[in-house]
């Protein structure tokens, strides 16, 4: 089996795992999260987050959205700009969030203005799976590994994910970005300092 198709294998299996999961699991999972988050020097001293809107199966950012928001951080949201291209599109209020491509959520088109990526402090990474030593199975599109790479690379990049998602290894290629710390409903995963 080639690479691609082990991690095909594996998105596939993880993916139907968290799809799995009782919403209101999901939902106390996630506020669990993010009250953890909020705790962390990393999320504290950041004065800019990038975030992502969460699909339902996902770990929900709403409320952290609202909590940044609150503490006067600013937060930008992908908007897909290209083959494995996005831009950090500034989030105002969460009333600006409209359904878009996929019916993923993102910043309506007359509130957008783009934020710099080199000047986000911490990124939300999404993914399907991740290792306690803090590789990333992503979500196939490439998107996050390029701009992360090359676009916002001193950003500290955190996942938060549900306990179902950790993997004791995976399929990893030389593009695969991995994420500074992985945290989930039972535990935190410092990987790197940064």
């Amino acid at each position: 089996m080639t690479c691609a198709e082990e991690k095909e294998v594996l998105r596939t299996k993880v993916t139907a795992a968290r799809q799995a999961l009782p919403m209101d699991y999901r939902e106390a999972a996630s506020q669990k999260m993010t009250a953890e988050l909020l705790t962390l020097a990393v999320y504290k001293k950041a004065q800019s987050i990038f975030l992502y809107a969460s699909m339902p199966d996902e770990v929900q950012l709403y409320g952290l959205m609202s909590a940044a928001l609150q503490a006067g951080k600013m937060v930008a949201l992908p908007l897909i700009t290209g083959k494995r291209q996005m831009e950090a599109v500034v989030l105002s209020s969460l009333a600006d969030l409209v359904p878009g491509k996929y019916g993923i959520k993102t910043v309506a088109v007359n509130k957008r203005s783009l934020f710099p990526a080199e000047k986000i402090d911490l990124i939300i990474v999404p993914g399907a799976a991740f290792t306690a030593g803090g590789q990333r199975l992503g979500l196939g599109g490439g998107f996050y590994d390029v701009f992360m790479a090359e676009r916002a690379p001193a950003a500290y990049r955190l996942a938060m994910a549900y306990d179902c998602q950790l993997v004791a290894s995976l399929p990893t290629e030389s593009h695969d970005v991995a994420v500074d710390m992985v945290l989930t409903e039972s535990k935190c995963l410092k990987v790197s300092d940064k």
